[in-house]
């Protein structure tokens, strides 16, 4: 949307945050109201807002596709990938997204062994997002324990317009 006003009405929270986080990011204004079990919510962009947010790009985009790092393979790739991940925390620049999806999504929802690290990540700035749809496919939580949830409209915009992207 270069410029203008959607009003949305969805029946579900995890709907609520995507719509609103994939707004937010990409500069609209959004208000959102509760009526009984629906949420009407409100995006709204100028057109210099539409500019700044196009002309800005994002920097390195990583999308992580499984909670393995190279395979899946009795421990081993569970154990490469959090490594990657506690190494990200130490490279300069640091990454400006990291993208969860599929089995990636394990990675950001309770009980995962990379949640120090990707705390640690997004405490300078790194924006850690999780396919909504992959939280739903495997029953985790609607809010992952790190970052936020996205749809794949977001990730696509990330991708495509990522300064480098990486896919693991």
């Amino acid at each position: 949307m270069r410029e203008g006003t959607v009003i949305t009405t969805v029946d579900n929270k995890l709907a609520v945050t995507n719509l609103i986080n994939f707004s937010e990011s990409m500069g609209y204004s959004v208000e959102c109201v509760e009526l009984d079990d629906v949420f009407d919510i409100e995006v709204t962009k100028t057109w210099s807002e539409f500019h700044e947010s196009v002309s800005s790009g994002f920097g390195t985009v990583i999308q992580i596709t499984s909670n393995s790092y190279g395979g899946e393979s009795d421990g081993l790739g569970e154990n490469l990938m959090k490594a990657y991940i506690y190494a990200l925390t130490e490279v300069s620049p640091l990454p400006s997204t990291l993208l969860f999806i599929n089995k990636g999504a394990l990675l950001t929802a309770d009980g995962s062994d990379v949640h120090g690290s990707l705390k640690a990540l997004e405490s300078e700035g790194v924006e850690i997002l999780t396919c909504g749809a992959c939280i739903n496919f495997f029953g985790l939580d609607e809010t992952p324990v790190v970052g936020g949830v996205t749809n794949m409209y977001l990730m696509a915009e990330k991708l495509t317009n990522a300064k480098n992207a990486i896919i693991i």
